[in-house]
């Protein structure tokens, strides 16, 4: 790998957790997305698809956080699950399957 790839995967990486805090989501599919493209050599339309269902995820993970928090295990646990089942179809995006 190259200096200026590892740059790039960097300032990808920092850029969607910027977007992430500052809870703009369009630009952290777009900076997750152009990283995907670039690490796993995915087309950008497959990457797209792969991140937007991470980012789903991302979603259930923060709602079951925000129960779990509240002490309401049982009802975070429901979007822990789909927070599952989102991820798998993300990988599954990822790996072609």
């Amino acid at each position: 790998m190259s200096i200026e790839k590892a740059k790039k995967l960097a300032e990808y990486e920092v850029g969607w957790w910027k977007a992430h805090h500052r809870k703009d989501f369009k630009a952290a599919m777009e900076n997750m997305t152009n990283e995907y493209v670039l690490q796993f050599g995915v087309p950008y339309e497959i990457a797209a698809e792969a991140v937007e269902l991470r980012i789903e995820a991302g979603k259930m993970h923060d709602k079951a956080e925000e129960l779990e928090d509240s002490r309401k295990t049982k009802e975070a646990e429901k979007y822990w699950n789909k927070a599952t089942e989102l991820l798998q179809k993300h990988f599954e995006v990822l790996l072609g399957v």
